[in-house]
């Protein structure tokens, strides 16, 4: 059984998820309506054996229980700037996403990580121009939530787009 990626790992991903509560309390305060939704699991998708491309992106499980408020915030509103605090260590990249519907006054605060080793055909097809999008889901991955990340470069690690891509050899 592979290990999850978080079971050695620092307080990195408390501090993560501590960051992220602290976030959604500033928005708080400005009388915004937000959901923190902790994942169970992130995955960069598609991985290295998916046949299908469902998206390109980050595959974020959160709970049964949460994911209705998530649900609740995003339906009839447009989100439409977001912002990510990243930092990477241990061959993981941990995020603090914060995706906003300015208008509406709505957020939803993702704390992030995902394997650098699980990215190769994340990359290579970002490289190849498709759209990244983070989907957020409950254990039911027919149900979910798709959020549009035009400019991808704040959700991936420094220099990701500087090392070669062997399917353009």
């Amino acid at each position: 059984m592979e290990e999850h990626p978080l079971s050695e790992s620092s307080n990195t991903w408390e501090t993560v998820v501590e960051e992220c509560e602290a976030v959604a309390d500033e928005y708080r305060e400005r009388d915004w309506h937000v959901v923190v939704a902790v994942p169970g699991d992130v995955v960069p998708v598609p991985g290295t054996g998916d046949e299908v491309v469902d998206h390109v992106g980050l595959d974020v499980i959160v709970g049964d229980d949460i994911y209705p408020d998530v649900e609740s915030a995003v339906e009839g509103v447009t989100f439409d700037e977001y912002e990510a605090f990243r930092a990477v260590e241990g061959g993981l990249v941990y995020l603090t996403l914060v995706v906003r519907a300015t208008e509406d006054e709505v957020a939803v605060c993702l704390p992030l990580y995902y394997r650098l080793a699980e990215t190769d055909r994340l990359f290579s097809l970002l490289r190849q121009g498709e759209t990244m999008r983070t989907k957020v889901h409950p254990l039911d991955p027919q149900k979910g939530v798709e959020f549009v990340h035009e400019d991808p470069d704040p959700l991936l690690p420094p220099n990701w787009d500087d090392e070669p891509d062997p399917s353009a050899e």
